[in-house]
């Protein structure tokens, strides 16, 4: 049985010391090398390569699991994404961020690469191959295109993008970006036993907000609900979004979108660091509304 944390905080007894014991104060340089290997986890991206997101609205779908469930569900992964700061489309939008479980994970995205390779966009067949064999019970995927400056899709002559745009070139900020049209989420169904539909919504909106590994997470890294699914039986896991997941998610949707992939990990880590510093005021997830 999974024994669930009742608590985002992490709390941690003083050790013994003699009464004239120096006092050495490292906790902030500590703290800001462990959000920087989380965000550096987090964000598989080159040096000038760019961290792609969302910049329109967001239209959760849920699939595969009961009705009073899937609409608990479409609520939190709403919930989630107006905290992260990101627009939410009204209730009858068309979904574009997928979230479905599957009696067999494998073989539901067999069977949507044979029958619907449209979900993986422009995909090529060696892409979408390594998407199918990704281990564990989940998988996700994002489908992306390129804006300029502007914001407006980067127009294709022939085989050759062309960047209309009226602003000025420069080498520190880029031109054109990567930015999410919709995003999927696939998982088995059989890890979701004893969780609940807000842990499986904040999974999901980890999964699908931002092009995450969780494989690249290390062990000693800090509490994220990334791990809920791999987890075992007797362990701990959290509840919901911890807060090292939502000022994540919250400094990668603040942050400039036309940075390079080093400096928006610096703007992730600003915003990380300042949500740390509110101690769970502004900076906590968002209040669960939805049944458990």
């Amino acid at each position: 049985m999974r024994f669930a944390l009742l608590s985002l905080a992490l709390l941690a007894a003083p050790a013994a010391a003699q009464d004239d014991a120096p006092i050495v104060v490292t906790g902030y340089s500590e703290l800001e090398q462990q959000i920087k290997s989380f965000v550096g986890a987090l964000t598989p991206a080159s040096p000038r390569g760019q961290i792609a997101r969302f910049e329109t609205a967001v239209c959760p779908g849920v699939f595969g699991i009961p009705e009073a469930q899937r609409a608990a569900v479409r609520e939190r992964l709403r919930a989630v994404a107006k905290g992260v700061g990101l627009d939410v489309a009204k209730p009858d939008c068309t979904p574009n961020l997928l979230v479905m479980v599957a009696a067999d994970k494998n073989a539901f995205v067999k069977a949507l690469g044979k029958d619907h390779n449209y979900m993986f966009g422009d995909r090529t067949p060696a892409q979408v191959r390594k998407i199918l064999a990704e281990p564990g019970p989940a998988t996700a995927w994002q489908i992306q295109t390129m804006v300029n400056a502007d914001g407006r899709a980067v127009a294709n002559e022939g085989d050759m993008p062309v960047n209309r745009t009226t602003r000025n070139p420069s080498r520190i900020t880029a031109a054109a970006r990567p930015a999410f049209l919709a995003a999927a989420v696939v998982i088995d169904g059989a890890a979701l036993d004893g969780l609940t539909t807000t842990q499986l919504a904040d999974y999901a909106a980890m999964r699908a907000l931002a092009r995450i590994d969780p494989a690249r997470i290390d062990a000693a890294a800090p509490s994220t609900i990334l791990r809920i699914l791999d987890a075992a039986s007797d362990s701990e896991v959290p509840v919901t979004l911890t807060q090292w997941d939502f000022a994540f998610l919250k400094g990668l949707y603040s942050s400039p979108d036309n940075l390079y992939a080093p400096s928006q990990r610096s703007e992730i880590e600003r915003t990380m660091n300042e949500e740390f510093d509110r101690a769970g005021g502004e900076g906590a997830p968002p209040r669960d509304k939805s049944p458990g």
